[in-house]
This record gives C-alpha cells, structure tokens and sequence, in this order.
C-alpha cells in the first residue's frame, strides 16, 4: 500500500507514533487554543467574532488537528524538501522542535 505499514487490517503510519507536546503544538497557531478554551466554557459576549456554533466548533478541532499533523509531518517533509523557505519560521529552530525531530526520526529509522 504505497508505503503504509499493515497490521491487519489496520494501516499504521509512523509519524502518527509520536506526537508533540502540548506546548510545541500551542507555538503554531496560538489564539486556537484560547478559541477552544472559550468555546468550552461558553463565554462569548454578544458580537464576539468567535460563536458557539457546530461548525466553529468543527473549524476549531480541525484546526488543532491540523496543526499536530503538520508538525509531525514536517520533520519528513523537511528532510525532503530542505530548501522550502517555510523552514526558516522560528518555531522550526525552537527547542521543543527538535527534540521532538531527532524523536520522530529515531522513530522511522
């Protein structure tokens, strides 16, 4: 299957073995996190650019969801494409990155 790992009939993919920490997430894409939180607790005041509706709710989750995938994929899609200007955003150079790197990395070798 193109490079997915089977287990049955589960297809397992590895960068989905390890995922980055909290704080690593909250660098990219920030105020999510404060969307979510108030989305939670249902304080919105009238006119706030964020509503509790299904759809914001939705948008949220995809949102964090999108920003775990793109972290865990990036270490590959960096390793493929070095010289891709986006690389050069702080968050790559952060700490908590590239721990998180040299651990996917161990991961897939």
């Amino acid at each position: 299957m193109a490079g997915f790992h089977t287990y049955g009939r589960f297809f397992y993919i590895a960068r989905a073995a390890l995922d980055p920490s909290t704080s690593l997430c909250k660098k990219l894409f920030p105020a999510i996190g404060e969307w979510h939180d108030r989305l939670v607790a249902k304080e919105l005041c009238p006119g706030d650019p964020i509503q509790h509706t299904v759809a914001g709710n939705a948008f949220v989750q995809v949102i964090m969801m999108f920003r775990k995938t793109f972290i865990q994929d990036s270490v590959l899609m960096m390793e493929l494409h070095l010289c891709y200007p986006i690389w050069q955003h702080s968050i790559f150079s952060d700490p908590a990155y590239l721990s998180f790197k040299r651990d996917m990395l161990q991961i897939e070798a």
